[in-house]
């Protein structure tokens, strides 16, 4: 995590920071939650950051099991490459990527099975 996710930390003291990685994935809802939902609280996304292994599926974040699509599309590699795919982005101090809707889980969905992928994840209750 970078400069940008410190300074975050600085204005967001209740940030967390957490990893996941799923071993294989399957296609669609994976069972285990990336954060999980607390009654009446909203998850937001301060920095994320996502690997997907050479081949693997195409993923995204969803607000809770069947919900809706919170962040873009994480795409997988390209055929043929020798490359995994990485996806990092973080928000500036004092602001927000995502917010998930109110009492949801967030849960990444893949498009194949058999991926590894790993998400990283700032974010805290509010």
């Amino acid at each position: 995590m970078g400069l940008l996710d410190r300074q975050n930390w600085d204005v967001n003291p209740s940030a967390k920071a957490v990893s996941v990685t799923y071993a294989s994935t399957t296609a669609g809802d994976q069972a285990a939650a990336i954060i999980p939902a607390v009654a009446g609280k909203k998850i937001r996304i301060f920095a994320i950051s996502v690997s997907i292994s050479i081949g693997g599926s195409n993923c995204y974040i969803r607000n809770g099991a069947g919900g809706t699509q919170l962040t873009e599309q994480f795409f997988r590699t390209l055929s043929g490459s020798a490359f995994p795919s990485y996806y990092s982005r973080s928000a500036y101090p004092g602001i927000f990527l995502y917010e998930s809707e109110v009492s949801k889980a967030l849960v990444l969905n893949c498009t194949t099975a058999a991926a590894v992928v790993s998400v990283s994840l700032v974010y805290s209750y509010v």
